[in-house]
């Protein structure tokens, strides 16, 4: 703690002889009450702060009385309780396989070895598969981990969606044995290709805020058996990572994919024959994610899965298209959307007035000691303050292409250029009849 306090007092020190700030090609700023708050402080980012800035914040600033920038620190809210170890490498022994039943491998690890996830790659396309999973350490003693897990994939259009990753209690035997069971249009054999298995460590809770969804259309593509829900979210950039859909269509496997955009529209400029015009015309839009949304019922105990988690979605609008297949539409009843919640870190003093500066889309991220010297600084415990109303800053006047600008004078030299070449050319081809004579 006495370290801290000392590392505070020089960063102190040294934002007080910080330079004036150019505000130019910033686009608004907002007062930062911060009260009687002295030391670090954590200021929540608001929606309306990442409708107004670049998608990963990097043009955020904090000015201080004197005009002078003030170090900080952007803390990502986490998006999820676990954190993802590598990969850990298995070899397959002894595949067996009982006709139009099941497939069966044991999963060796080489050690005992701690799991809860376990990715695999059967054969074929188009399946729904119910999974056992037993362990051992002596590959001949077996007990249950889990039952009825299935694994997924779909095939539409050219495109390929799958739910191969298993996960279940933790453990750590040596030896995995997997069954695969093959449905009724299954082949005779089915083929466990591969198996990969991996250990997520519970790290802390989820830091995350719900997004009130502003509204959702929901259409249908019957040329390609579509269900098509569109949400606005009602501000541009927002941190989307979890989406969860309430379905009421009792059993279903269905592939998704889910896009985004900031905005429906853009004006661009292009170059016609009468001059440059502005014209309007769509924003495409960007793949997020895919995967298959499912609920499977097997004797009497219901499988779901009606989340998408881990997305990197930035945008104001989603679209979310469930390819339906031969089957009737999907019914949608519900989405709740969560993104990370998202602050920023700075060190108060007293006596000093903060403002929160953005809008340069230009503008690239500040290259601040802070996160370096003071480690975590972004995870402590900090007084939250909030930003006030944004005013708008003077922006700059658009520069007109200096072409544009002097259109005439370039073709006033133009004109004149072209006369004093055609009176050269015409004294030189008088002067051709008078050589011959000499």
């Amino acid at each position: 703690m006495k370290r801290l306090l000392v590392i505070m007092f020089l960063l102190g020190t040294a934002t007080a002889t910080s330079a004036a700030f150019d505000h130019k090609g910033w686009g608004w700023q907002r007062p930062i009450p911060v009260g009687r708050n002295s030391g670090f402080v954590r200021l929540s980012i608001p929606p309306e702060v990442f409708d107004q800035s670049q998608p990963t914040l990097d043009d955020l600033r904090v000015l201080d009385s004197s005009n002078g920038l003030v170090p900080h620190v952007v803390h990502w809210g986490r998006d999820r309780v676990i954190r993802q170890m590598e990969w850990l490498p298995a070899r397959l022994l002894n595949e067996t396989f009982l006709p139009e039943t099941f497939s069966r491998v044991t999963i060796d690890f080489a050690e005992m070895v701690e799991k809860n996830r376990i990715k695999v790659d059967l054969s074929g396309e188009n399946y729904r598969r119910r999974v056992l999973l037993e362990g051992s350490n002596d590959s001949k003693t077996w007990e249950v981990v889990a039952e009825d897990l299935w694994l997924f994939h779909v095939g539409i259009q050219g495109q390929n969606f799958r739910v191969d990753t298993l996960k279940f209690p933790q453990n750590n035997f040596r030896y995995m044995r997997l069954t695969a069971y093959n449905m009724s249009d299954d082949p005779r054999r089915i083929t466990i290709q591969s198996v990969k298995g991996a250990f997520y460590r519970t790290e802390s809770e989820k830091e995350l805020v719900v997004v009130p969804v502003k509204s959702i259309n929901t259409s249908f593509d019957k040329k390609r058996n579509q269900s098509i829900f569109e949400l606005d979210l009602g501000f541009r950039n927002l941190p989307v990572v979890i989406m969860e859909c309430e379905i009421s269509t009792p059993y279903f496997y269905r592939a998704y994919e889910l896009r985004g955009r900031n905005q429906a529209t853009e004006k661009v400029r292009r170059k016609t024959e009468s001059g440059w015009k502005t014209v309007e015309q769509k924003v495409p839009w960007k793949t997020v994610h895919s995967g298959v949304l499912y609920r499977t019922r097997y004797q009497k105990k219901i499988s779901a899965s009606l989340q998408l988690e881990g997305l990197n979605a930035p945008y104001r609008y989603l679209q979310l298209r469930v390819y339906n297949g031969d089957n009737p539409p999907l019914q949608l009843n519900r989405v709740a959307i969560f993104r990370r919640d998202t602050s920023l870190v700075f060190q108060a003093h007293p006596g000093q007035t903060y403002v929160l500066i953005g809008g340069n889309p230009k503008a690239r991220p500040a290259d601040y000691d802070l996160a370096k010297a003071v480690r975590g600084v972004d995870e402590f415990t900090l007084p939250v303050v909030h930003p006030g109303e944004s005013a708008i800053l003077e922006p700059a006047e658009e520069m007109i292409p200096w072409s544009e600008r002097h259109s005439a004078v370039i073709l006033i030299v133009l004109i004149l250029a072209v006369g004093v070449t055609l009176g050269f050319i015409l004294k030189n081809l008088r002067g051709l009849p008078a050589k011959k004579q000499e």
